[in-house]
């Protein structure tokens, strides 16, 4: 008879399990949906004080439809129904901006985002190892078929503090292949041989601060560029005016003259790797043969001109030629 009876009130506290209930506006977590609510930043590596773009973007509900509100530091920044994208400036290395977004849809269903974006940046400058003369105030440009130097000039900054570049972790990369052997720990420079079709250079670098995952990226295009010829004249009282070039034309006022030619951005390699071909009236002067200086003399009673050539050949790197000449008017 007992247990009949403690049946029945088993029974009885379960019936109430079945009966209609109503529930109040109901909060969900983004970490309790995380594959619902996605948000994308742009650019993936924002630089500081620069301007960046946050979307959201949900496959399962529609956005349009649901009121969102966007908060940067604690404060509302926009709100309105379907804002779904958002723009800020970010702020300097080092200084986190601190981004929430609630999403309330018509049911009264609530996703809630946060992130925070604290920028860094990295630089990229090149240099050529191509010939300059002394005193040049210019940069020596990249010829075709040159080597390339590239560094990374990192700024990570974490709790007021610059990360060393030399503690992170450089990846380099071009636009078809990675440099594995080049990157890694510490490795902020980077090696590239010019390509033997002349082709611009595209050199790409991802750095990570191994410890908080900060990241950066940057890349830069390279563009070969061909070497050139530039002749000075050398002054009796001055030496090579090497402020003063010979262009085009020039008059020959004394017996003889002294030209130096200098073979700009050719790769730097030995001397005897330049091959030199001068010829006057296009006829070779075989004696100038490998040789940066000519000399040539005035006619005797004559008056006219003379066309001065000079071809200059890398014999190590086929793409690296050049040509210039000049025209020599004399009197008598």
């Amino acid at each position: 008879m007992l247990n009949r009876i403690l049946k029945g009130i088993v029974i009885l506290t379960i019936i109430p399990v079945f009966l209609p209930i109503t529930t109040s506006a109901q909060i969900i977590k983004s970490s309790d949906f995380i594959n619902e609510l996605e948000v994308s930043v742009s650019p993936d590596y924002p630089r500081p004080n620069e301007k960046a773009y946050i979307t959201l973007y949900m496959y399962t509900r529609d956005l349009n439809s649901a009121d969102i509100t966007w908060y940067q530091d604690g404060k509302i920044v926009l709100e309105g129904k379907g804002e779904t994208s958002y723009s800020f400036k970010t702020a300097s290395a080092g200084t986190k901006t601190n981004i929430k977004v609630d999403v309330k849809f018509l049911n009264g269903v609530l996703f809630t985002k946060s992130l925070s974006i604290n920028p860094a940046s990295v630089d990229l400058v090149w240099e050529a190892n191509s010939y300059t003369p002394p005193f040049y105030k210019g940069k020596a440009l990249h010829p075709r078929q040159g080597n390339l130097k590239v560094v990374a000039m990192p700024e990570f900054v974490v709790n007021d503090k610059t990360i060393p570049p030399e503690k992170l972790i450089y990846n380099w990369s071009n636009e078809t292949k990675g440099y594995q052997n080049q990157s890694g720990y510490g490795k902020n420079s980077l090696i590239v041989e010019g390509s033997i079709l002349g082709q611009s250079n595209t050199v790409k670098v991802l750095v990570t601060d191994p410890v908080t995952n900060l990241t950066a990226q940057n890349s830069i295009k390279i563009t070969p560029t061909d070497p050139q010829i530039v002749f000075y004249k050398n002054d009796p009282y001055y030496g090579y005016i090497f402020d003063s070039a010979l262009i085009n034309s020039f008059n020959l006022t004394s017996e003889e003259v002294q030209i130096l030619a200098v073979p700009y951005y050719f790769t730097k390699e030995k001397d005897s790797d330049l091959k030199y071909n001068w010829k006057l009236n296009n006829q070779t002067i075989s004696a100038l043969t490998g040789s940066r200086i000519a000399i040539f003399k005035k006619p005797e009673s004559q008056e006219g001109w003379s066309s001065v050539s000079l071809e200059i050949t890398n014999l190590n790197r086929i793409l690296q030629q050049t040509k210039s000449s000049l025209v020599m008017n004399f009197t008598k």
